[in-house]
């Protein structure tokens, strides 16, 4: 393969080495549910570096005896000497269902009892396996003449170029991104505030009263200047901290202020704690917890948005795979028409009939037309990848041919319904969405019940003062720990709306949302059980299709090879012979048909492996495992492309 390591990947094969999966492995962790203060810079889903794995063998035994478990060999594949330095991108991996993981006991229940006694194998079929050695298989892997240079590609390939290049995947990797900054944003109503002011005032008014200064003085002049710094933090439980110096000095004609000019201080300590309204971790953490499930959900849909598109891709490459088929097919149909109307011009003399040369150039037309359709398919097929992968270098290389080495899957592989719906609900996307939604509402509803509670807060608040004169508000610090004694306050504050409604009605519909949530779990699950289950008929169902097109191929193949032999060597003089040149031309369509037909039930055979893993939720395997496992090529997409 052109996509392996410096150490060993691994990669699952079916027996006989046809691949089954794609090897996209990778391992991140995240501590989303610590109580710590998060920062934009925390490692998360898709940001985190990879994990190094313990030991490379301890991992290859723990695939062989889950892969042994279905069918399947296991092999390691060396390193390639033609292998680049790029990393993959980190994808985010299946997300855990957290305290809610029981919800999907019951449905656990129900897969386990699916039997698969009474559905039919592929392994049931009594036809024969399908050869691989079809005529065409081997040149399609080659350059076929539509351009001087040719780029070999296979799935893996060009998979992993498209995790690292597509500006889509790069748009679709923002998200978690983009939602951990509100994560951050919540969290950091928990951080703690440094506060510092200052005031100066500088009074100059007419005394209406001898309380203001005590004397006979007609105007009042007064300097003030007040400052104050400190702290304030707001507790995870709900309690609100402050700690505060105040200091300052004044100055006035007053007789009545002593000493005069004095410097004052005031070292304050407050806290007011919540006994039921906003009481609680569980309530003040509540948007920092939803922020966290948002960033999970959004992992979900991540992983939902590459599965699509590797299978978008995957499609492509098979599609490109079918248009070349078909390319050499028609070509081939072409080249017999063609052969057909050579003959006829060379007997023409002899015994060709004119209607039957004119008969022949028709179907040379006609042919040559399918054929040029049959190079824009492939065109368009490249343009696709391209576009798909959006590797700068297949850009760069738009005009060279892309020759697929990769052939699909050929043989019956068992199949368990019950054991791939089990691996559907521990990993599909969508299931870990609803039951994470379940998670957020009841989240909500918890906080709804709080609101409805009245506030009762416990106030409490202590406090030392100093004094001294000149101004001297240095010397008032000192003293306010060495004179008098602290001052301290307690009290309660209640307070609740009269029919509380607003509280209420938040409450009834967080409920509502939590009965809608469950009905859309239930639905999302049920849903998954019935595309699992039409993903593995559809697998069956396509390879019996592959069976039984190559025996038409067969049948079809027999009829030309007859009618060949019969125009050329025994001509029934009572039969006309434009007639027989009609049957020898649509014999020769029939196994064309046919042969297309059987192009398109492999690639749905081989589609229909995509399609389930996808369905079961495991499109993208993650192993913890060496980072230098996951590259992409650097000049050769795909140089060490192997055959099979």
């Amino acid at each position: 393969m052109s996509l392996t390591g410096r150490s060993h990947c691994l990669r699952i094969r079916v027996k006989h080495h046809v691949l089954l999966t794609f090897a996209l492995v990778a391992s991140l962790h995240s501590d989303l549910w610590s109580q710590n203060p998060v920062s934009s810079d925390t490692p998360i889903g898709i940001e985190g570096a990879l994990l190094t794995a313990q030991s490379t063998l301890e991992t290859v035994a723990r695939e062989a005896e889950v892969a042994s478990t279905n069918g399947l060999d296991v092999e390691l594949i060396p390193s390639h000497p033609n292998v680049g330095n790029h990393l993959q991108p980190h994808i985010p991996i299946p997300i855990q269902h957290g305290p809610y993981q029981g919800q999907l006991d019951q449905y656990r229940v129900r897969a386990a009892e699916i039997s698969d006694a009474g559905m039919g194998t592929a392994t049931d079929l009594t036809l024969p396996v399908v050869s691989e050695e079809i005529w065409w298989q081997e040149m399609v892997a080659g350059p076929i003449g539509l351009s001087g240079k040719a780029l070999p590609v296979d799935i893996n390939g060009l998979t992993q170029t498209a995790l690292a290049c597509s500006p889509l995947v790069k748009s679709i990797l923002t998200e978690p991104r983009i939602r951990r900054s509100d994560l951050v944003i919540a969290d950091a109503d928990f951080d703690t505030v440094a506060f510092i002011e200052g005031n100066f005032a500088d009074t100059n008014e007419p005394v209406g009263s001898l309380l203001t200064t005590g004397n006979d003085a007609t105007r009042f002049r007064d300097q003030t200047f007040s400052s104050a710094a400190g702290l304030r933090k707001r507790a995870r439980a709900g309690g609100a901290f402050e700690l505060v110096q105040r200091g300052g000095f004044q100055s006035n004609n007053s007789s009545l202020l002593d000493p005069n000019p004095q410097g004052t201080t005031r070292l304050e300590v407050n806290f007011t704690q919540p006994l039921l309204k906003d009481h609680g971790r569980a309530v003040n953490n509540t948007r920092v917890l939803l922020a966290q499930i948002d960033i999970e959900l959004a992992k979900s849909d991540v992983r939902a948005e590459l599965e699509k598109h590797l299978v978008d891709v995957t499609r492509a490459y098979w599609d490109l795979f079918g248009a070349r088929a078909g390319w050499l097919q028609r070509n081939r149909l072409l080249q017999g028409a063609t052969d057909l109307h050579r003959i006829l011009v060379a007997r023409d003399q002899v015994d060709s009939l004119k209607r039957q040369i004119l008969r022949a150039e028709v179907a040379v037309a006609s042919r040559r037309s399918d054929l040029i359709r049959a190079e824009t398919k492939i065109r368009n097929a490249q343009a696709r990848l391209r576009v798909l992968t959006g590797d700068p270098r297949l850009i760069q290389r738009a005009a060279w041919e892309l020759t697929p080495q990769e052939s699909p899957l050929s043989v019956p592989v068992k199949l368990s319904t019950k054991e791939a719906t089990i691996t559907a609900l521990d990993n599909r996307p969508d299931i870990a969405r609803s039951i994470r939604q379940i998670q957020a509402v009841s989240a909500r509803v918890g906080a709804a019940r709080n609101q409805v509670l009245p506030r009762l807060d416990m106030i409490l608040s202590t406090y030392v003062a100093g004094l001294d004169s000149r101004r001297d508000t240095f010397g008032a610090f000192v003293n306010q720990f060495s004179d008098g004694r602290p001052s301290y306050a307690a009290g309660l504050l209640f307070e609740v709306p009269l029919g509380n409604r607003a509280s209420r009605a938040r409450l009834e519909r967080s409920r509502w949302e939590l009965t809608r949530a469950m009905h859309e779990f239930q639905q999302t699950t049920d849903v998954a059980f019935t595309e699992v289950e039409v993903a593995v008929r559809e697998t069956q169902t396509a390879l019996g299709e592959m069976v039984t097109k190559q025996q038409a191929i067969e049948a079809a193949s027999h009829e030309v090879s007859y009618l060949n032999q019969r125009w050329k060597l025994l001509p029934d003089p009572g039969e006309s012979a434009v007639l027989l040149i009609e049957n020898l031309l649509d014999a020769q369509e029939r196994l064309a048909d046919e042969e297309r037909g059987f192009v398109q039930a492999q690639m749905a055979y081989a589609m229909s492996w995509v399609q389930l893993r996808q369905a079961m939720g495991v499109l993208l395997r993650f192993e913890s495992v060496s980072t230098d496992c996951v590259f992409v090529a650097d000049e050769d997409v795909n140089g060490g492309a192997e055959r099979r």
